[in-house]
């Protein structure tokens, strides 16, 4: 029997993060969009689109984040069939391994590429020694090229996983029964196989899109100087003091932004057609594979190796081995203890303080939002959960400036900007860690709360000593997530920090831009490890159900 439980005891602590995320997240931001254009708001817009520099940007921005959605989709799209339906050792731990790219940095992904793609890289230096020659032989890392092909490292996880996630519910007895009636593999593909799966492929390529629509550190490092998406010419823009043409790159960005992610969302949702049992899943081994389909999928294999591996590879080379020397050398870690000039101690300090709080702050206000999600109120629970993933549509350079212009100046934290920088890394972890939090409380057994109420258990009783302790593995997931999100985060610190305030992403690309890649790459070989053991914490956790409920 069900007991009808209390009011949320989270119903009013909900407020508090409400108000943290209009006073630092709607304010600031609606505050530079109306001051940038309040002047002349359409002259505004006519001046800045009508710039050759913006109508090149625009064009860019589109054409890079299509062509990446592309390749990730061409790329991984034979992934997800392989990993759902190739009977293999070690299949878990390789879908494990598949998330390992999309919890890096980008700024670290840039320190992979350029070792393991760019001139005088990995493989340039390989053909370079089959050539023979002294001369560069390839550059995979620079322009549009580097660009696209680092988005697609990052993104091929998303589409792997979410494709293999619907296909692997397809109702095996569809395919039995069309293959009883004689149809082709293609027929079946065409007819039976792409209709279950392209709601979660149009979902995922609409997802892939808007990472690499917004992207920065990636196309700030690799673009050299010449290409820029929107993000970045917003970056030059508000440095340049062009606060009408930021505002309106920045109000268009946003538009685009809320636009796609109303698609996922509807894109997203399930669908049932020919659901079945996962347990069922069709599935061959690799010797009773036709020898064509064996060669493709080795080959395919290699190239993700190359493309996935590769980089993980670079990163720890390019921590020991400086290539304008040809030496191994320990330099670049002892760089990290220096407190000189240049040295890394500090970046790293700062690091760890700016992430530790914000993954602090990150729950505080993650819990209670988690909680309000669940209200019967009408409209609420949507309103919040609307609110809380706003920061994952906004420009992180149009958050840092408004946290600057609209909260840093007028309380004189200018001197002092750190605890902007630790809000910042806080609202962009933000929802991730709500999320992870959400699925915890849906997972727990009703049940088990009604019975607490029958045993007498107060509403904090049954809050401290029952839900809590079942919420905490989504909270350590919320926290791993909040913090590797945090000490990687440069697109908003890199616009609020001052000399003493640099974190290890942006000394990473300050090494880059004076050509110190031992140093560059021991900094991210930091970053890369500590978003590891975090992988290796998701992966023990995500999946954890709390009170029986899957």
């Amino acid at each position: 029997m069900k007991i009808l439980r209390g009011r949320d005891p989270f119903s009013l602590t909900s407020l508090f993060p409400v108000a943290i995320l209009i006073i630092f997240v709607v304010l600031p931001v609606s505050y530079v969009i109306i001051i940038g254009i309040m002047d002349d708001p359409v002259g505004a817009f006519i001046t800045t689109l009508s710039s050759p520099v913006t109508q090149r940007t625009i064009i860019f921005t589109v054409l890079q984040a299509l062509a990446s959605t592309l390749l990730a989709v061409i790329l991984g799209l034979p992934g997800a069939f392989l990993l759902t339906r190739l009977e293999f050792r070690g299949k878990s731990l390789v879908r494990a391994l598949i998330l390992v790219p999309f919890v890096l940095p980008p700024i670290v992904v840039v320190v992979g590429f350029l070792r393991m793609f760019g001139r005088g890289g990995i493989i340039d230096s390989f053909l370079m020694l089959l050539a023979g020659s002294g001369q560069s032989v390839i550059d995979l890392s620079s322009g549009i090229f580097g660009i696209v092909l680092a988005h697609t490292f990052y993104n091929i996880p998303l589409i792997i996983l979410l494709v293999s996630a619907s296909l692997i519910r397809l109702n095996p007895e569809v395919e039995e029964s069309a293959e009883i009636l004689g149809v082709s593999n293609w027929q079946k593909f065409r007819h039976i196989i792409f209709p279950h799966i392209r709601r979660s492929l149009f979902a995922a390529s609409i997802l892939v899109f808007l990472f690499c629509f917004m992207s920065f550190p990636i196309v700030l490092a690799l673009g050299q100087s010449r290409l820029m998406t929107i993000e970045v010419q917003i970056f030059h823009a508000f440095r340049e003091l062009d606060y009408a043409g930021a505002s309106t790159l920045a109000l268009m960005q946003l538009l685009v932004t809320l636009s796609l992610a109303y698609i996922y969302i509807k894109a997203g949702s399930s669908d049932n057609e020919y659901m079945g049992s996962t347990s069922e899943i069709k599935t061959l081994s690799f010797q009773k594979m036709p020898m064509r389909y064996k060669v493709t999928s080795i080959v395919y294999s290699l190239l993700i190796i190359v493309l996935v591996t590769g980089p993980f590879i670079a990163i720890i080379e390019s921590s020991i081995y400086d290539p304008y020397v040809g030496e191994f050398t320990l330099r670049g870690f002892a760089n990290l203890l220096s407190t000189g000039i240049g040295g890394g101690l500090l970046p790293l300090m700062n690091s760890l303080m700016y992430s530790t709080l914000a993954t602090l702050l990150t729950l505080f206000l993650a819990i209670p939002l988690a909680y309000s999600h669940r209200s019967k109120t009408y409209g609420v629970s949507s309103t919040l959960s609307s609110l809380t993933l706003l920061p994952l549509g906004i420009s992180s350079i149009t958050l840092a400036y408004g946290l600057m212009i609209a909260i840093t100046v007028p309380l004189g934290l200018t001197t002092y900007p750190w605890p902007i920088i630790v809000i910042a890394q806080t609202i962009i972890g933000l929802p991730f860690a709500v999320r992870a939090i959400e699925v915890s409380l849906q997972n727990i057994d009703p049940e088990i709360l009604d019975q607490a109420t029958v045993l007498g258990a107060s509403r904090f009783q049954r809050l401290f000593f029952v839900e809590l302790p079942l919420v905490a593995p989504g909270m350590l997931v919320g926290a791993v997530f909040a913090f590797a999100m945090a000490i990687g985060e440069m697109s908003a610190t890199l616009f609020i920090a001052l000399p003493q305030n640099i974190t290890l992403s942006i000394a990473i690309y300050q090494y880059l831009g004076v050509r110190k890649f031992v140093e560059a790459g021991a900094s991210a070989f930091v970053i890369a490890m500590v978003c590891f053991f975090a992988f290796l914490i998701l992966e023990r956790y995500s999946d954890v159900t709390a009170g029986g409920s899957p």
